[in-house]
């Protein structure tokens, strides 16, 4: 999934920044994308029971707009960013990636979340996943030119 969500971000910010089409109307697709991402990876791990301890869709809708809304903000702010198009969705997927996992494996010990054997693994998920991206960040920000051409 991180690799579908890379291309779908390089592609609406590429357009965005080409001004082929608008900010806004590209804000509004990526917003879209994730929220369509997040309901259907909720449902369909709800489905098979698999993963999440969602009990219906509702819970599932309200998770991933809950989500969206956060993502929607977080979309804002990386488009101010003085970085090419692939960088800024670079980030974006280092984002998402981060938070999907951390989402997954929250609904994955939800019952088990308190217990002390499932706090110490959720633990070692957060530090992972924080640390991974931190350092997915700081590369990106290394590799990336802050000038415009001249």
């Amino acid at each position: 999934m991180p690799i579908i969500i890379f291309f779908i971000s390089s592609i609406i910010w590429l357009l965005i920044l080409s001004q082929i089409i608008s900010f806004f109307l590209g804000f509004l697709l990526l917003i879209f994308i994730v929220f369509l991402v997040f309901w259907r990876g909720f449902l369909i791990s709800r489905r098979r029971g698999e993963l999440f301890g969602l009990k219906n869709k509702k819970q599932a809708f309200f998770i991933s707009l809950g989500a969206t809304l956060g993502f929607g903000e977080l979309i804002w702010a990386i488009s101010f960013l003085p970085f090419s198009f692939f960088i800024l969705s670079g980030f974006f997927t280092v984002i998402f990636s981060m938070v999907f996992d951390i989402l997954r494996e929250y609904f994955k010990r939800k019952p088990s979340l308190f217990e002390e054997n499932g706090k110490t693994n959720f633990k070692k998920v957060l530090v992972r996943d924080f640390l991974g991206g931190a350092v997915f960040i700081l590369a990106l920000i290394l590799i990336a030119s802050w000038l415009p051409k001249r």
